[in-house]
């Protein structure tokens, strides 16, 4: 499934982080007058909460997968804020106008069976993706205006995309793009159902070793990654679907890392084994509420509800502090390109809420929150909306299902059987990602918002080559879906990882969201 607290996992952001180590700074590797001995080899262990669906970049859907296929599948390069880190390209230009890009890769690239990695490769990547057939979520980002891109090989070391219109979010579409080898897959009708997945070819830091269903994956290293040898033998995803094992995780001295909730910070830090990095995860959690649901259809309630919401008591609820997620207050996260901080931010004010309901001239409001009921941030969450709601006069159902339910009233069920839901997204930093979710029937709307004059700001600003006057576009954007309030934002979370106090190269491994790690050959053990 796309949903793990995303919208859509496709569209990741690489960004800073910042790293807190809750023990004493003598035993922290962050810690630059502490030097450090590498240990080359050795395994570390990662815990993911599922199997990968399947091994292959084209199809990475859930966490699980994305984070596998990150360590096998290298990108052609990342974005960080503005700028590009390179790695199977060597570099990308683009015309004046905005509609021819030229990437060159770096030489001597090899894939995991020894064979090279050139530009046909990149190519029959590129047409597989814009292969409707083949059935993969990445087509979309090339289609512009309803056509295709095309790619053309200049030479050796050398590609030409030609856009059939201005898309200015074109970079940060190819940055999500890992090339799958061409000798693999060529004779392959149907990709996605190739049994060659089941032991993937790739040309990230570490190759397949061998896969145990619902139980563990191994990948050993690659010697000739174009990045340099990693320090690593091995590294090994468990899969712990048992929330319980968290604490056998907490016992172990084994070189182990992983996500975890602020509920779970205090064991793992009073542990002698762990230190905790907390990072920005580039996430909007929120309340969506639907649109064209009756009285919701009216956006003077949607504006009271807004105002009738103690934000503070909500992130409390689902975070336990500010320590762990800022207050949000924008449909983008902070870390977005052209993110502003100059907005409404519906302060709670219960008298403004009751005039606004007063103005719709509708009474005995009645409406269904809808959340998972295994996720006890939410159920907290949705007591202190159902509460502050009933003192402007409106109630508040509760609705909780199970996991799969969920999915179904939001993804499939055509969204029309809710009032208004728990749930986050994570876009990048790219803002033109973001009209997925609030454009008119796109995929990810599910407040089925729609506005014209939205719509059509989105449109302007995709094409606007001018920085300045793009940025005034977003700026447009974020006020007037703000007022509109599709959407209540309620905190920016950071993601918390656990890790061993034996593992170095932590900052230079780049901790990212989803899959914790960009880099994983700059990993290391520690020696004693």
């Amino acid at each position: 499934m796309k949903l793990k607290k995303l919208f859509t996992a496709i569209l990741i952001a690489f960004i800073a982080f910042t790293l807190t180590a809750c023990n004493n700074k003598k035993n922290s590797n962050s810690n630059n007058s502490y030097k450090v001995k590498i240990r080359n080899g050795g395994n570390i262990i990662f815990s993911i909460d599922s199997s990968p669906e399947i091994l292959n970049p084209l199809y990475s859907y859930d966490r699980a997968t994305m984070t596998i296929n990150n360590a096998i599948f290298s990108p052609l390069f990342t974005i960080h804020g503005e700028k590009i880190d390179y790695y199977l390209a060597d570099n990308i230009t683009h015309s004046k106008d905005y509609l021819t890009y030229t990437l060159k890769l770096k030489k001597n690239l090899k894939w995991h069976d020894g064979k090279p990695l050139t530009v046909d490769d990149i190519v029959f990547t590129m047409e597989k993706i814009m292969d409707k057939r083949q059935n993969t979520f990445l087509r979309e980002l090339f289609i512009i205006n309803n056509k295709p891109i095309t790619v053309k090989k200049i030479n050796n070391d050398t590609i030409e995309f030609k856009l059939p219109s201005i898309q200015m979010a074109f970079l940060n579409s190819l940055s999500q793009v890992s090339p799958i080898p061409k000798h693999v897959f060529s004779e392959e009708n149907d990709i996605q159902k190739s049994s060659k997945n089941n032991h993937p070819i790739g040309s990230g830091p570490f190759k397949f070793k061998n896969f145990n269903k619902n139980k563990d994956i191994v990948l050993e290293r690659f010697d000739n990654y174009f990045g340099g040898k990693a320090h690593l033998d091995s590294i090994t995803y468990k899969v712990l679907k048992n929330k319980n094992s968290i604490d056998e995780n907490i016992s172990s001295v084994e070189n182990h890392a992983r996500y975890i909730k602020p509920k779970d910070i205090k064991k793992f830090k009073d542990s002698e084994h762990y230190n905790i990095i907390t990072f920005e995860e580039g996430m909007v959690d929120g309340i969506i509420l639907n649109c064209i649901r009756p009285n919701l259809n009216k956006k003077e309630v949607r504006q009271a509800i807004a105002y009738s919401l103690n934000k503070e008591g909500l992130l409390k609820a689902g975070y336990e502090s500010e320590k762990y997620a800022q207050k949000a207050y924008n449909i983008f996260p902070i870390n977005t390109l052209y993110y502003n901080k100059n907005i409404n931010k519906y302060k709670q004010n219960k008298n403004m809420a009751k005039d606004l309901l007063k103005k719709t001239n509708i009474k005995n409001i009645t409406l269904s929150l809808v959340y998972v009921k295994s996720n006890k941030p939410d159920k907290n969450k949705a007591l202190v909306v159902q509460k502050n709601l009933k003192d402007i006069g409106i109630n508040v159902e509760l609705k909780p299902l199970d996991k799969d339910s969920f999915i179904q009233e939001i993804f499939i069920d055509q969204r029309k059987n809710y009032d208004f839901i728990f749930n986050g997204y994570i876009m990048g930093y790219e803002p033109d990602s973001y009209k997925d979710i609030f454009m008119t029937d796109k995929q990810y709307n599910t407040s089925n918002y729609s506005n014209k004059e939205v719509d059509d700001l989105w449109t302007k600003a995709s094409i606007e080559t001018d920085k300045s006057k793009r940025k005034y576009l977003y700026k447009d954007i974020q006020n007037k879906i703000i007022d509109d309030m599709p959407i209540y934002p309620i905190a920016n979370p950071k993601s918390i990882i656990a890790i061993s106090k034996k593992i170095g190269g932590i900052k230079e491994a780049k901790p990212v969201p989803i899959f914790m790690f960009q880099d994983l050959s700059k990993l290391y053990i520690i020696e004693n």
